[in-house]
């Protein structure tokens, strides 16, 4: 049961079968189908404590595949933070981020939009494989494509889900705190 009263929207984008729908799923406790079940659009609530406050954090999880756009939409203008997910073992999904997920967040939001790059399932990789990537290579995207952070997670350990959330909420207040001084500045002349 949420309880918290302070919402914090955020939405993920990346390709199918990153693990997006699982994360959102262990952050609010419930456990993923075993049988991959494609997602078109679904909204997920869950709390969590930042600096003593609490915090509903509103996740939207639309569509991974390319070709749902449109779709898409609606979730990058109704949220604050934008999780960027790739799957450490699969290289494609990560140069999707740059040359896929980055253009279509900028046409639609812009390049102010607050993204936080998030690699999915790192109990999976295998630093002797080709098609993995490293935790090197995904902090240089993130520092490549202005991202507010990089975080890793595993749905084998909680806390690293929790983390990627209590960033959300951070990231989102760091905005709203740039927007309240911003208007203020306009609007003391």
């Amino acid at each position: 049961m949420v309880t918290a009263s302070k919402p914090v929207s955020c939405t993920l984008v990346g390709d199918g079968m990153v693990g997006k729908t699982s994360i959102a799923l262990s952050f609010i406790g419930k456990q993923a189908e075993e049988n991959y079940v494609a997602t078109v659009f679904e909204n997920y609530a869950g709390g969590t404590s930042v600096a003593g406050e609490q915090y509903t954090v509103s996740i939207y999880d639309p569509a991974g595949q390319h070709d749902y756009a449109s779709m898409r939409v609606c979730t990058y203008t109704d949220c604050e933070v934008i999780l960027m997910c790739y799957n450490v073992s699969d290289r494609d999904s990560f140069d999707s981020i740059a040359s896929f997920w980055l253009p279509e967040i900028r046409k639609f939001r812009g390049t102010k939009s607050t993204v936080i790059l998030v690699a999915t399932q790192t109990d999976t990789r295998n630093p002797d494989s080709d098609s993995s990537v490293s935790t090197e290579e995904g902090e240089k995207l993130a520092r490549e494509i202005n991202a507010g952070g990089y975080m890793e997670t595993t749905t084998q350990n909680y806390d690293s889900v929790k983390t990627v959330f209590e960033k959300v909420v951070t990231c989102a207040l760091k905005c709203r705190k740039k927007k309240n001084t911003l208007f203020k500045k306009i609007f003391r002349r």
